[in-house]
């Protein structure tokens, strides 16, 4: 029996992937407080988010807003849209930027988003420049643009879908992007949860939280 494997020229095949993440409910007690456009988002138990897991784990570079806010003030909508998570203070902080200046979130929901163009650019090393050591550089208006990834195999569990956005209008929002939108972008379900298959990603399309306790793998080509 031979190990040997074929070469498909032009090809990268990168290492697997997994995320056992799934959506955080903020909870009684949970805070949005904003300073200068940062907004820290104080859960009520620890949001389990960090820029450096372990080896072959899907970090958590950008959330998306769930459920429902209520006491909105300033400009756009916060269920809906993504954001990419500017800091992670501590075990039950995180920080965005956003042009929403007070909400009531403990009705919200806090999604770890994935996207396969981002995570084959910094597994390839061609976004360092982007992401640098301390991962808070400035986002470019054409951001996240790097192609498109060829395709990625799935095998999704209980914990996450992936979705495409047909209109192309979704980006993770950051102080490079200006207003935070008043309508959330529209994505719909290519991949749906606890089903495997395969997917090819533009830099709009990701892979979000959902669900349950579970195991989602991901084997992306560029």
């Amino acid at each position: 029996m031979s190990d040997l494997k074929i070469a498909v020229p032009g090809l990268d095949y990168f290492p697997e992937q997994t995320t056992t993440q799934f959506v955080i409910p903020a909870g009684a007690g949970a805070t949005f407080s904003v300073s200068n456009n940062i907004a820290t988002i104080t859960t009520n138990a620890a949001h389990g988010l960090t820029f450096t897991p372990s080896a072959n784990v899907l970090p958590n570079f950008f959330i998306k807003m769930g459920g429902s806010t209520s006491g909105l003030t300033g400009t756009g909508i916060l269920v809906g849209n993504v954001f990419r998570i500017l800091s992670i203070p501590s075990t039950t902080t995180f920080t965005i930027y956003t042009t929403v200046t007070a909400a009531t979130v403990t009705s919200t929901t806090f999604i770890p988003v994935f996207y396969p163009v981002m995570q084959a650019a910094l597994l390839s090393g061609t976004a360092q420049a982007y992401w640098n050591n301390t991962l808070t550089a400035t986002v470019s208006p054409s951001y996240p643009y790097y192609g498109s990834v060829q395709c990625a195999n799935m095998t999704l569990g209980a914990n996450c879908v992936a979705s495409y956005n047909p209109d192309n209008t979704s980006v993770p929002l950051d102080p490079s992007t200006g207003n935070t939108p008043s309508t959330a972008p529209t994505m719909r379900t290519l991949l749906a949860a606890s089903s495997s298959g395969q997917m090819r990603f533009g830099p709009q399309d990701y892979i979000a939280a959902s669900g349950t306790t579970a195991t989602s793998t991901l084997s992306i080509v560029s």
